[in-house]
C-alpha cells in the first residue's frame, strides 16, 4: 500500500538528523514485522505495520513546490484480500474486497502512528493520494495483488534461482534478449541492480 502526501513543511522528527534521510523505517523491532506479515498473511490489517517512509525533497528539493514538500509512504505489510482487522478498530468486508474507505480508514491508522514521531504531520498535510494493493495492481498489472517484488519474495526465489535455474547473467533463451527487473537476479527489490549487471555485462562486450 502507498500513501503520497504533499506538505507545506518537512515532518519535525524526535531527532534532527533524521530529517535528512532519504529513508526511515518506524517499527516496533523483529517481533512487530513477525506479527504483522503474520497478520498480513492472514489476511488481517497489521495493527502495527511497519512504516516506510521516504523522503525525497530532504535531498532534492525540487521534487516539490519551494517551501513545500513531499512524503511516500510504503506498507509492505498488506493483505491482497483484506478479511479483518487486527486491531479490531476497522470494520473490513471480507466479500468487498479494498473500497475507497477501507483505504483510507487505513491509511488514517497509519497516518496517526507517523504522528506520534513527527507530531506536526497532521497540520502540515495539503494533499494525499493513497493507493491499496487492488489500486496498485489496477495500474500495472505486474504488480500482482499490489505486490511490487515480481509477486514472490521467498527464499527459492531469490539469488541463483529466480526466475528459474539454467539462465544466467539474465540472458534468455532469444539471442541478444536480456531480461532485468524485480522479476530477476539476485532477488526481488527496487534498486536497479538487474538493470546494472546486464548494463556492466553489454559495456565489457
Amino acid at each position: 500500500m502507498q500513501i503520497h502526501l504533499a506538505l507545506s513543511e518537512a515532518p519535525r522528527w524526535p531527532d534532527e538528523a533524521l530529517g535528512g534521510a532519504t529513508y526511515l523505517h518506524l517499527s516496533g523491532g523483529a517481533n512487530a514485522v513477525s506479527r504483522a506479515v503474520n497478520e498480513a498473511e492472514r489476511g488481517l490489517l497489521p495493527a502495527q505495520p511497519t512504516i516506510c517512509v521516504a523522503q525525497p525533497t530532504a535531498v532534492d528539493p525540487s521534487r516539490a513546490p519551494e517551501g513545500r514538500h513531499i512524503l511516500w509512504i510504503q506498507l509492505p505489510e498488506c493483505p491482497r484480500q483484506p478479511r479483518g482487522d487486527a486491531a479490531g478498530e476497522i470494520d473490513v468486508d471480507p466479500d468487498a474486497g479494498w473500497t475507497p474507505a477501507l483505504r483510507e480508514a487505513h491509511a488514517d491508522r497509519v497516518l496517526a502512528a507517523v504522528a506520534r514521531h513527527a507530531p506536526n504531520l497532521p497540520a502540515s498535510i495539503l494533499g494525499r493520494s493513497v493507493l491499496s494493493p487492488a489500486d496498485l495492481e489496477r495500474l500495472n498489472i505486474n504488480l500482482v495483488g499490489g505486490d511490487p517484488y515480481g509477486g514472490d519474495c521467498a527464499l527459492d526465489q531469490s539469488l541463483l534461482w529466480r526466475p528459474l535455474r539454467g539462465h544466467r547473467n539474465h540472458e534468455t533463451p532469444i539471442a541478444h534478449l536480456w531480461h532485468i527487473g524485480a522479476s530477476t537476479h539476485p532477488g526481488p527489490g527496487l534498486g536497479g541492480t538487474s538493470g546494472f549487471h546486464v548494463a556492466s555485462l553489454l559495456g565489457r562486450h
